[in-house]
């Protein structure tokens, strides 16, 4: 059966879902997943990106469902904690 039908506004959206696999590379248990199986951030409002594990970061939709601009805003608080990590471990020349 064909209809037609006028919409102010039609929202078309897939769902999201974590990948089940992220934690696999890293020892059991290493890597914390959050309660929605995404990776788990430590502290998400102090040290984006920060993982249970020490000098390994997640950005984006790995750490749960987000648009666009929050994933590219993640992203890059993802990869300036990396920075300062690697600048940390930095070997003077």
């Amino acid at each position: 059966m064909i209809a037609e039908a006028e919409y102010d506004l039609v929202v078309l959206a897939v769902g999201v879902q974590p990948n089940p696999e992220a934690a696999h590379p890293f020892a059991d248990g290493a890597l914390t997943l959050d309660e929605h199986g995404y990776v788990a951030e430590v502290d998400e409002d102090i040290n984006p990106g920060a993982t249970s594990i020490p000098g390994v970061f997640v950005a984006g939709a790995a750490s749960g469902a987000r648009d666009i601009p929050e994933s590219i805003l993640h992203s890059g608080a993802a990869v300036a904690q990396a920075a300062a990590q690697l600048e940390r471990r930095r070997v003077p020349a």
